[in-house]
């Protein structure tokens, strides 16, 4: 079995466990927005039976719109704060800084280092 066979198999059965999530994620989201819509429904005919039908609409925008405001609020604060840690840490040292990822970069190296000699023909050797 040759190492790209290895490769192959490990990137296919990884590929396929991220496809299979992001079905499996698709469908979830499916069901929130329908549930979100039933929800919304039954809100707005909760809220017209009390305060009318005008006022039922208006009171489901102003929720909506606080909640858009608040997810835009935790979507601008998390991108800042991203973009601050990723310009400090700039460049390949930034990436290698941790111990995690140069063990892992002297891993690969090894690896291609030997799939390299291995590939070399046995000749010069005994």
């Amino acid at each position: 079995m040759r190492l790209t066979d290895i490769a192959e198999g490990a990137v296919s059965g990884l590929v396929a466990r991220y496809v299979r999530r992001a079905i499996l994620l698709a469908l979830i989201g499916a069901c929130v927005l329908v549930a979100l819509y039933y929800v919304n429904s039954a809100a707005s005919l909760a809220l017209a039976a009390q305060y009318g039908p005008l006022y039922a609409r208006l009171i489901m925008a102003g929720i909506y719109a606080v909640a858009g405001l608040i997810a835009f609020t935790v979507f601008y604060t998390t991108r800042n704060r991203a973009l601050t840690q990723q310009g400090a840490s700039s460049g390949a040292t930034g990436l290698l800084s941790s111990p995690r990822n140069m063990q892992i970069a002297m891993l690969v190296e090894a690896v291609m280092l030997g799939y390299t000699l291995a590939r070399k023909s046995g000749k010069g050797i005994l």
